[in-house]
């Protein structure tokens, strides 16, 4: 992984932790600018394990996907959580990891709704 992963995982993984220990610190810190999509992420936290919401952020940043519970999970959440979760990655990336970051989501959605399309129904 070249510094750039490392740096970004690191501070992701920072990010994530503080939403996972502390849910809505980071997300409330714009809340008075756009409270609804502030309670929307809340809500879409509450639907992942803090392992998975570790596992999912960390593979838009390694060549890692994200497990078949975790892609579970993820799914489960729904697309506009997908996306809402995205785009707060996005404000925290530098601008010339923008596209990156937008298709790495899109690469992890995509491979979660295929993994989920194939298991077999319980």
């Amino acid at each position: 992984m070249g510094s750039f992963g490392k740096n970004i995982s690191s501070t992701l993984f920072l990010f994530i932790g503080i939403l996972i220990i502390t849910p809505g610190f980071a997300i409330r810190t714009n809340e008075e600018e756009n409270p609804e999509l502030s309670q929307h992420l809340e809500d879409c936290h509450k639907k992942v394990t803090k392992r998975c919401a570790i596992e999912i952020s960390n593979s838009i940043y390694t060549n890692k996907t994200p497990s078949e519970y975790c892609c579970q999970k993820h799914i489960t959440t729904g697309k506009a959580c997908h996306d809402d979760f995205i785009k707060l990655f996005i404000s925290k990336v530098p601008k010339e990891k923008v596209t990156f970051v937008a298709a790495k989501g899109d690469q992890i959605w995509n491979h979660c709704a295929a993994i989920i399309a194939l298991a077999p129904v319980a």
